[in-house]
């Protein structure tokens, strides 16, 4: 097996895991990326977000 069939068959791996937390995300009604976002962000002084303000 080649590297490049490696590396494109990880890219294919990574491209389908994204599609099925996508969907699975839409289907209950939550952007689980954006959570992922939030979640790494530091809070603003009093807890919230500034995005919240």
């Amino acid at each position: 097996m080649k590297r490049s069939d490696r590396i494109i068959g990880g890219l294919a791996l990574l491209s389908a895991a994204i599609i099925v937390i996508k969907l699975s995300g839409s289907m209950f009604g939550y952007d689980l990326f954006q959570m992922a976002l939030d979640a790494t962000r530091p809070a603003a002084v009093g807890g919230w977000p500034a995005a919240a303000h």
